[in-house]
């Protein structure tokens, strides 16, 4: 699979990411889902990653310093980040998603930056995250 579509989550807490993570494996994104920084650090270093995505489980100066490595060892790849609330200051993200946003709208975000055409979209229950 085109490294474009692989997506680095760190999802240190399960419930966070799991339904959006649900809906990318079912639109063809292949998902590598890490719960440690650690785990996170290995797979950017490895540059097996497209797409970095990370969400406010993840205390803010982690996040910061795995964006800037992610950058640094995938300049082509993708921050996506799942705020808790409009208030968060999150910096280094090129997709901003707020907790409550539907699955489809990274779907269309994350081909959007990926160049891919309009496909239609496989969702499972978007309710169920």
């Amino acid at each position: 699979m085109p490294r474009e579509t692989t997506v680095l989550s760190l999802n240190p807490d399960r419930k966070a990411l799991l339904g959006y993570e649900s809906a990318l494996r079912q639109n063809g994104f292949e998902i590598i889902s890490v719960d440690s920084p650690l785990g996170a650090r290995f797979e950017i270093e490895m540059g097996r990653c497209g797409f970095f995505m990370s969400s406010y489980v993840t205390p803010l100066p982690i996040y910061q310093g795995l964006a800037s490595l992610f950058r640094r060892y995938c300049p082509n790849g993708r921050v996506v980040f799942l705020a808790q609330s409009t208030h968060d200051r999150i910096l280094d993200a090129d997709v901003l998603l707020l907790e409550g946003d539907e699955p489809s709208l990274l779907l269309r975000k994350l081909r959007e930056a990926s160049g891919e055409s309009e496909q239609p979209l496989s969702l499972p229950n978007e309710s169920s995250r």
